[in-house]
């Protein structure tokens, strides 16, 4: 009745969970003012891109990290929350994507309850080394395929209530097409092809995103 099943744990194994170069990891800074840690981040080697403002959140779609300005950006979408809006809905667009939330003073309460989605928060005039130490961290997270895929598993269990034996069975095959490096049956894979739109649209951007 079932085929062969697979285990996590086999994805521990360096070979079956390659740590993907730390360049091949984008960084999208969104803030309407320049970064100046900027070139010292390019120095490092982060593949870091930065935008003033953002239009739509598809432009968000390719990067793994993405680091935003609380104030002063998300201008588009006509929210009086501007940079926190952005963090909360690419959160829910996104939810495998690291996000941390840059701030330069001490934001509302109001505010504070939004950005508490994301999964770091920054002052922006702080040291480098802080600076560097919290993209780092996101970085080395977004390197792992199964880290991506354990924070997506969390959202669509408690956010989304998919069924747990449907997750199992995405699972699976996430498993396999990481053990093979393959994407193909993930991508055919009738559980994810039957789910509805929302769901469905976060594990293609979840599978877009799978680097072997």
């Amino acid at each position: 009745m079932f085929g062969k099943r697979y285990y996590l744990e086999q994805l521990n194994k360096q070979e079956n969970d390659l740590l993907i170069d730390r360049n091949s990891i984008k960084i999208a800074i969104i803030d309407d003012m320049e970064v100046p840690y900027l070139d010292s981040l390019r120095r490092s080697g982060y593949n870091v891109q930065h935008y003033k403002d953002i239009e739509d959140f598809d432009m968000l779609k390719a990067y793994s990290v993405i680091v935003c300005d609380i104030k002063g950006v998300g201008k588009s979408f006509g929210s009086k929350l501007e940079g926190a809006y952005i963090i909360k809905e690419a959160r829910k667009l996104y939810p495998e994507k690291y996000i941390i939330a840059m701030s330069s003073a001490v934001y509302k309460i109001s505010v504070a309850k939004v950005i508490g989605v994301a999964d770091d928060k920054i002052i922006r005039d702080i040291d480098l080394d802080k600076v560097l130490d919290s993209i780092d961290t996101a970085v080395n997270t977004m390197r792992s395929n199964r880290l991506r895929w354990l924070r997506l598993r969390d959202n669509l269990l408690n956010t989304h209530n998919v069924d747990m034996y449907d997750v199992w069975k995405i699972e699976q095959a996430f498993i396999a097409a990481m053990i093979n490096k393959d994407k193909t049956k993930l991508e055919k894979n009738k559980t994810i092809n039957h789910a509805n739109d929302m769901v469905k649209g976060l594990l293609i951007n979840f599978i877009s995103g799978i680097i072997f």
